[in-house]
């Protein structure tokens, strides 16, 4: 027997969890655009789409947050540091790619400087996985070798299961099962099976395209100038992207006080390699695209060991002039 958690008890799940303290996050739909937001019954999460439009990162690393206030004195600078936000909440519902890009930026954060702001939200949060049983034309996770129910950042995966009736319940981390023993009372033994996961084709050969951008003598390939010329260097790729992770740190306030802030940035933009001498080092926007490829793909996965990408697909979902990952990709294959 397996457990089920039958989705008409999902309003008592989530009052269960909120009376324990828990935060309860998960995709809404908030007129034309959905993501992920806090919720306060059941019902209030939409599971219909594909994928939320914005990824689980901004419940990680938000757009801005505070790092420092300061205020200036006669005789000497008072600074009080902001701490990492408290709380716990579980996150549910959401897709294998979104938990999948957490896992891929934790190494990042916790490289040459541990990111208390980052590690304190993910030590306190709940990732609950379902298994994606759809998909649309822009998904590409088979691509990356990760897969519709793939397990990699989460904490719980749920598999649906016929008529929409709930999700088979499997616990892979000690931080799932407490969790979901505080809803124990209602998850069921029952026979019913899963549904199979979607099959997601895959959209190009991987290995081939990371081959090409680690040789040297493609760094300059006229590919580059060819395959950008559509991009007008909006950065909603960057922004929508599970792992992008670029920030800025900026000073707000007036002569004598204000609070020094982290700002999410792009490489998309002419100004991030602006140099104060008014030299750029990635002055085109062909440079720029393919600073944002050779990152992911090759950069990354150098220093880290795994590619800087889940597979979601947003960036070319929600792009503009139609180009993102999946077709640059797409054309290095050719090559």
């Amino acid at each position: 027997m397996t457990r089920i958690l039958f989705s008409d008890k999902l309003d008592n799940c989530v009052a269960k969890w909120r009376s324990a303290g828990l935060t309860v996050i998960g995709p809404v739909q908030e007129e034309a655009i959905s993501r992920y937001a806090a919720v306060e019954k059941g019902t209030d999460l939409s599971f219909g789409t594909v994928l939320p439009d914005r990824s689980l990162k901004e419940l990680f690393f938000p757009q801005t947050e505070p790092m420092t206030s300061y205020t200036i004195k006669k005789n000497e600078i008072e600074t009080t540091d902001f701490t990492p936000p408290q709380g716990k909440r579980i996150i549910f519902g959401t897709r294998a790619c979104d938990a999948s890009g957490l896992a891929i930026d934790d190494p990042l954060f916790g490289w040459d400087y541990k990111d208390e702001f980052w590690f304190q939200r993910r030590n306190e949060s709940v990732i609950v996985t379902i298994a994606c049983t759809k998909s649309d034309d822009f998904c590409m996770c088979t691509s990356l070798k990760l897969a519709p129910d793939s397990t990699k950042g989460a904490d719980v995966l749920l598999r649906p299961i016929v008529k929409n009736k709930g999700w088979i319940v499997e616990e892979l981390t000690e931080r799932g099962r407490e969790a979901f023993a505080i809803i124990s009372e209602y998850l069921l033994e029952s026979p019913e099976p899963a549904i199979p996961t979607v099959i997601v084709p895959e959209k190009f050969n991987l290995d081939t395209c990371v081959a090409w951008l680690q040789n040297p003598e493609n760094f300059d390939s006229k590919f580059w100038k060819e395959i950008s010329m559509r991009c007008i260097g909006c950065a909603s790729c960057t922004y929508l992207c599970p792992t992008c992770h670029c920030f800025d740190i900026q000073d707000e306030g007036d002569t004598y006080s204000g609070i020094r802030r982290k700002n999410w940035d792009s490489c998309s933009f002419a100004l991030f390699t602006m140099h104060t001498s008014g030299h750029n080092p990635r002055s085109t926007q062909s440079a720029r695209w393919r600073q944002r490829i050779m990152h992911k793909f090759n950069y990354f996965p150098g220093k880290f060991s795994v590619n800087s990408c889940s597979g979601c697909g947003r960036c070319s979902r929600q792009c503009p002039v139609d180009m993102g990952i999946t077709e640059t990709l797409q054309e290095i294959s050719k090559l």
